[in-house]
């Protein structure tokens, strides 16, 4: 073990196994060796190579042998692993199609691309997932939409809401991510040819059409312009896991505190349980997910750095790239799934939201209570009587607005006034806005 993420104990906590597997030793060589097999037989369709060389080191390299300890070496000598990597093809092929494998290369451009259909290939899972979450939130809202309960500001009990509208606070940011990832794709999923410096130089004037018509075979769109020392798209997509984690962990400490024992409006199945205390069920999973959330900021923050390009390349912004990315990809993928589990295991305590409500005396309903009296006097002088009523409440342990009552002559309907359904606002129209958009 080197860390929580490829430990056997911990890693399907702390990563997602099908992403994690794209970024192994294995899931990198196979992208590796996919580039060069695809370079080799577009070359050859481009009368770059000679014809016939392309198709031969395409179908010799289809299970290609490697050993994993001279990689170790070659990247400890170069702190890159595809002269080592080459070395080891080269020595699969016969002569003259060893000469033509890796032709007009340079190292990066394999590395960036192999990187990108990585990626590629996790956005459809983490896509899947996203979208699962969101559906089951959706699910949720419309269950609870009726569901009154105290609304918090600043952790104090503030005005009624609906649990529903608690759950859309989860749900639209998490959507808007979708949104967001729908537009960063087409910058992202960009191949990478630009040779040494990124003019393709050694391939003369056809450094453009080897650069399409690989972007095409990979299924990748063709870059404008090589972009070994651009990290901003892979910047851009670090920040989007961390915002999707931020947003689930933002999820996670909402259940948390409506878990605590004293207020009960979420329980938990199969929750943690204590070496010592037999009563403790401890929210596992929401703690997970908050831990992902911190730990996923860290990293997008470490890849900021890789912006720091000098000139046409940097051996620092590969190292950084190699440090921080598959860690972040792969924690933010577990944030999703891990979520999922979360929705799964929890159950809404109704009977304790209506509970709380009662047990607030009525306090949440000061602000329909000044806006009522306003109606009938100056607004600070209908502030300072629901003050007084407030203060009066909680003296007296009392329900604030028969102490407001007791206060004026104003005619109202008190009675209600004590009902928090009464002062709702237009939630059930935006709960229907952002169901809408869920479909």
């Amino acid at each position: 073990m080197v860390s929580a993420q490829d430990s056997a104990i911990t890693s399907s906590s702390f990563s997602d196994k099908e992403i994690a597997e794209l970024f192994s030793d294995v899931g990198e060589i196979d992208a590796l060796v996919l580039f060069e097999r695809e370079l080799a037989r577009v070359q050859e369709s481009l009368q770059i190579i000679p014809e016939g060389i392309g198709k031969e080191i395409y179908a010799a390299l289809e299970n290609p042998k490697f050993d994993l300890g001279l990689l170790a070496t070659g990247f400890e000598n170069d702190a890159i692993p595809i002269p080592a990597l080459l070395k080891q093809l080269r020595e699969q092929l016969e002569p003259a199609a060893a000469n033509y494998l890796h032709f007009g290369a340079t190292s990066q451009d394999v590395i960036d691309t192999a990187l990108i259909i990585r990626i590629k290939a996790a956005v459809v899972i983490i896509e899947k997932n996203l979208k699962d979450l969101t559906a089951e939130l959706g699910r949720l809202a419309q269950k609870y939409r009726t569901t009154v309960m105290i609304g918090r500001t600043r952790n104090q009990n503030a005005s009624p809401t609906v649990f529903a509208l608690k759950i859309v606070n989860w749900l639209a940011p998490l959507q808007r991510q979708q949104q967001r990832l729908t537009e960063l794709l087409p910058r992202l999923l960009v191949v990478q040819f630009g040779g040494a410096a990124g003019t393709n130089a050694a391939l003369g004037n056809k450094g453009g059409e080897v650069n399409s018509a690989l972007a095409a075979t990979l299924g990748l769109a063709a870059a404008g312009s090589a972009w070994h020392a651009q990290r901003d798209n892979i910047v851009e997509f670090s920040n989007w896991l961390s915002m999707t984690a931020g947003q689930i962990g933002k999820m996670a400490q909402d259940i948390l505190l409506m878990a605590q024992n004293e207020v009960g409006e979420i329980r938990f199945s199969g929750a943690g349980k204590s070496s010592t205390m037999p009563n403790k069920s401890n929210p596992v999973l929401l703690e997970t997910l908050l831990s992902l959330a911190g730990y996923c900021r860290a990293q997008s923050d470490l890849m900021g750095s890789t912006l720091l390009v000098s000139h046409e390349r940097d051996g620092v912004c590969m190292s950084l790239d190699r440090l921080a990315f598959p860690p972040l990809i792969c924690a933010a993928a577990a944030s999703i799934t891990q979520a999922l589990k979360c929705l799964a295991s929890i159950s809404v305590n109704e009977e304790a939201m209506s509970r709380n409500l009662i047990a607030d005396n009525g306090l949440i309903m000061a602000e329909m209570a000044v806006f009522e009296l306003v109606k009938s006097m100056e607004r600070s002088k209908a502030s300072e009587l629901v003050r007084q009523a407030c203060e009066l409440c909680l003296t007296n342990n009392s329900h604030m607005i028969d102490e407001l009552e007791s206060l004026t002559d104003v005619d109202l309907d008190w009675d209600a006034l004590k009902q928090p359904k009464n002062y709702l606002g237009n939630a059930e129209e935006v709960i229907d806005s952002v169901l809408q958009t869920n479909r």
